[in-house]
């Protein structure tokens, strides 16, 4: 039987739509995230204007939680997973969401981390998501963003909330903002994305990392036959270079060059001395403005004629900086440097020389030796391309496990140009594990190079009936270390090796984060119990963490199970007593700072007698601390 009633309130409701839609099309910009904004709409119906509350910014819904989750402390710690980890090397692998790793290495590793890569989520029509595994820090995260599902993920782009900008948002925000602590004050971040959030990206970075310290937005072309998704066949992805502060600088690459002049300091090119810059003339640089003298008579084997900054009976011909139409431009050398680079009267040891044009002007050149060159703001080259990356994937497995993978080259590049020899590079969304293999492979390549990688991937599972599954791997995080594992055996040269970690609760720093008036008798019988930690190396790795220790650092056992010596701390993980330490320590002159870990000791009179028992090794009392 027909529902007049129900029938009546549809056409109601699709009217309502087509009103909506047609208010899309005449005012367009009073939609946000597909919802009408009302304070905009009345400005444009009623010319409202209150200059005041004008201003540039940049907001989204759930802006102000991420600064709740940035200053709220990680309630986990970290575990050692002895049988994923590689023994001898200085890597680190940690399994375990991203954004409370970051949050758990704001101590240990607060600007010691010299480069940043992210390939992070594109937010394409494909759900990017996030499993809510953490305990109480990312649910009540998830929950204030509205991301939170009853299965228990998180989607980046929910087509039905009209949210996906703001919930993309509001999963880089906070990962940007810890990352920039790690930092070195000369530290640059590299970030790989598309077209759908390259603006936002953007717009971000300017605010965490500051607009002043952008560098470039290159494109690297990554499909040249293109993907033909849309309209336009798009052929390349972006990748967002900003550094930490103005004192940083990227290095230049090698230049594929072979020297076809050469002297006595060995091979050249000749490079004009002419700024081609054409905003710049005596008016406004003039110290770069003034003239060369050639003698013409004194000629290398290619041509090249001696010069002077002094004009006399021999160096007659006057060559000042114009171009080829006659309009005044400078030199990119001051007199003070050009003159230091001179050699009269000979061409074969000077560094400027000049050589007659075939219109019968003159050209004024360094010789220019360098072997690098800085990079451009587009890659074409075909190791950059995606399909150089799943060729690698399908070489190490013989499967194609991972889609879109970034190719090994192109992370050579960035690690090339964004570190040197001993730095530590950070990748914090490492997905196939191309940041890892690339290190690796360029500490094998390059003489000295012994840079170190910290490499984050959450146990993300991979599709029901995939490849990847059907070759044994569960998670992403699987087939991450298996391409670090074969990546080594492969190479099989520097440091290969990597400690493997993975986050878990710690319902003590829950607890710890409470205010005493919400502590319960359960809390307190909770703090009463023997750690979760179970073994003293667990334990050791944690306390390397609050004494600002890299995860990479090696430890000496000194009396088992009790003293350990790592870098510039002692560590008393158990009951010893006042010689004991004496006589283990006495001989370590490294030792600055001893760290006692508290529930671990029952030893009363030795935590009684502790200051004066470090006092018999030269240790003061400021730098006795009790963890725990």
């Amino acid at each position: 039987m027909l529902n007049l009633e129900s029938l009546d309130i549809q056409k109601q409701k699709i009217n309502e739509l087509e009103k909506v839609e047609e208010l899309k099309n005449i005012f367009p910009e009073i939609f946000e995230d597909g919802k009408l904004n009302i304070e905009k709409f009345k400005n444009i119906l009623f010319d409202i204007k209150d200059e005041k509350t004008e201003h540039y910014s940049f907001n989204w819904n759930g802006k102000q939680d991420c600064y709740k989750i940035i200053k709220q402390k990680s309630n986990l710690t970290l575990k050692v997973d002895e049988d994923k980890t590689i023994p001898d090397g200085n890597n680190v692998f940690i399994e375990g969401d991203n954004l409370e790793v970051l949050k758990l290495l704001q101590t240990s590793y607060h600007k010691k981390i010299k480069m940043i890569y992210i390939d992070p989520p594109y937010n394409k029509d494909k759900d990017f998501v996030y499993s809510d595994t953490w305990g109480d820090t990312i649910t009540n995260y998830l929950i204030q963003t509205d991301q939170l599902s009853d299965e228990g993920y998180t989607s980046t782009k929910t087509s039905s909330s009209g949210r996906r900008h703001t919930n993309w948002l509001n999963m880089i925000y906070p990962r940007l903002w810890l990352s920039r602590n790690l930092l070195k004050d000369d530290g640059v971040i590299f970030v790989s994305i598309d077209d759908d959030e390259v603006a936002n990206l953007r717009k971000v970075m300017d605010e965490i990392y500051g607009e002043e310290n952008f560098v470039a937005q290159i494109m690297p072309i990554v499909n040249p036959g293109g993907r033909d998704y849309n309209q336009i066949a798009v052929t390349h992805e972006y990748l967002l270079i900003y550094t930490k502060t103005e004192n940083a600088e990227l290095n230049e690459i090698k230049k594929d060059i072979e020297f076809k002049l050469f002297d006595n300091d060995g091979g050249f090119e000749l490079r004009d001395l002419r700024n081609r810059n054409p905003k710049f003339h005596s008016g406004n640089r003039p110290n770069l403005f003034y003239p060369f003298y050639v003698n013409p008579s004194i000629v290398d084997e290619y041509g090249n004629c001696a010069v002077s900054l002094k004009k006399d009976e021999n160096y007659t011909i006057e060559v000042k900086p114009y171009n080829s139409t006659g309009k005044e431009s400078v030199w990119r050398w001051g007199t003070i440097k050009s003159n230091e680079n001179i050699v009269n009267e000979n061409p074969k040891l000077s560094q400027i020389v000049a050589k007659k044009k075939l219109d019968g002007g003159w050209t004024i050149s360094e010789k220019n030796r360098r072997t690098t060159t800085k990079v451009k703001s587009i890659w074409d080259e075909t190791e950059m391309r995606t399909e150089d990356g799943t060729r690698q994937i399908r070489a190490l497995f013989n499967e194609t496990l991972f889609d879109h993978p970034k190719p090994k080259d192109f992370l050579k590049r960035i690690v090339e140009i964004g570190s040197n020899e001993e730095d530590i590079i950070l990748d914090f969304f490492a997905g196939s594990g191309t940041t890892a293999h690339a290190v690796i492979d360029l500490n094998a390549l390059v003489e000295d190079s012994n840079r170190k990688f910290i490499c984050v991937q959450w146990d993300e599972k991979t599709s029901e009936n995939s490849v990847s599954r059907e070759n044994g791997f569960e998670t992403i995080f699987d087939i991450t270390k298996a391409r670090i594992d074969k990546a080594g055996e492969q190479i099989a040269k520097g440091d290969i090796g990597f400690r493997t970690f993975e986050i878990v609760e710690d319902q003590k720093q829950k607890i710890y984060q409470k205010s005493l008036e919400d502590v319960s008798q359960e809390d307190l019988l909770v703090m009463m119990e023997k750690p979760d930690i179970s073994s003293n190396e667990e334990i050791l790795y944690n306390l390397f963490v609050a004494e600002a220790l890299p995860l990479s650092t090696k430890h000496q056992e000194l009396i088992k199970d009790k003293l350990y010596l790592a870098s510039n701390v002692a560590f008393i993980l158990g009951d010893i007593t006042s010689d004991e330490l004496v006589e283990a320590l006495k001989d370590k002159k490294e030792c600055e700072y001893i760290t006692v870990y508290s529930p671990n000791i029952s030893n009363d009179k030795f935590t009684l007698e502790i200051e004066s028992n470090i006092s018999k090794l030269g240790i003061k009392s400021d730098k006795l601390r009790f963890r725990g």
